[in-house]
């Protein structure tokens, strides 16, 4: 069965795409899937993210699934299929690049599927990654670090699953990083509706970003979560967050000193959990490095 992917693969156009792929009960229509790539002429980090997961999901089907594509054009740094390419997508899913020159770009990072075992290295090679390009301290990018820690934290205590897809992407031009991070877990609403049955998934999101929120029964993760992402993205570097998750959408812009929270239901269905993290590389406070003396 051949699936084409869209035009353009973002979070507004990949509701039809993952309707294709997966059935009303989330299995797989077929047995053998043909992704083609050669409509795509543009592709968001959130994008990446969500082939990832569904690709992910097929295989542990048992699925087939097999690429059809044009080759890459090195020279165009806007080829998605170069984009692609670069990102170590391809060497990912086909254990080789599709060109020959294909590295990773200077404003990216590898599209990786992190356990939450291996999330603190993850994170710890990130910071110094970023920390890097900024020219500035991994004291400096304490905050970030945290509210990535604690997605990992949320996407093992609400999806049920252990592994997000992660990728990263810098735009120095717009003083921002874009973090895509995705599961295909049991989503953040299904998990809360356990105890709050009379939520939508809307006002059930609305819930996970409260502080103190959690659906454990033992205080490992009570005072901190999900609600600790918006106030160090939002409130502190002026920064957006937007969570998909079953129907429900959150969405939490900068407003003043504040935060404004916008939730709603969709039609568009994402089976499992999705965030898009966009913070501000111009409004991080500057903390000087600490050096320890022998």
């Amino acid at each position: 069965m051949k699936v084409y992917l869209p035009r353009e693969f973002d979070r507004d156009n990949m509701y039809s795409f993952i309707d294709q792929v997966l059935d009303s009960d989330l299995s797989p229509r077929d047995l053998h899937l043909d992704f083609d790539f050669t409509r795509l002429k543009f592709i968001k980090p959130v994008g990446v993210t969500v082939l990832s997961n569904l690709i992910g999901r097929l295989h542990k089907n048992g699925v087939n699934v097999i690429f059809t594509y044009t080759n890459p054009n090195p020279k165009n740094k806007y080829c998605p299929m170069a984009f692609l390419d670069d990102s170590m997508f391809f060497k990912h899913y086909l254990n080789e690049s599709l060109s020959s020159t294909a590295s990773l770009r200077p404003t990216t990072r590898p599209l990786e599927n992190v356990t939450c075992e291996k999330s603190y290295n993850y994170l710890e090679d990130t910071m110094a990654w970023l920390a890097g390009k900024l020219r500035i301290s991994k004291e400096s990018l304490g905050d970030i670090k945290t509210c990535l820690s604690e997605v990992f934290n949320n996407i093992k205590d609400h999806s049920y699953e252990n592994t997000g897809s992660v990728f990263i992407q810098q735009y120095p031009s717009m003083d921002t990083v874009m973090v895509a991070i995705s599961d295909f877990g049991v989503g953040i609403p299904k998990s809360i509706q356990q105890q709050r049955p009379s939520l939508n998934d809307a006002d059930a999101l609305k819930l996970a970003v409260q502080q103190g929120f959690t659906t454990k029964s033992t205080p490992r993760n009570r005072g901190a979560g999900l609600d600790i992402l918006l106030h160090n993205v939002v409130e502190n570097n002026k920064g957006n967050v937007y969570i998909h998750s079953n129907h429900g959408i959150l969405s939490s812009t900068a407003h003043g000193d504040g935060m404004k929270i916008t939730c709603s239901n969709t039609r568009g269905y994402y089976p499992g959990t999705l965030l898009e993290i966009e913070f501000r590389t111009d409004t991080i406070e500057i903390i000087e490095e600490e050096f320890e003396w022998d």
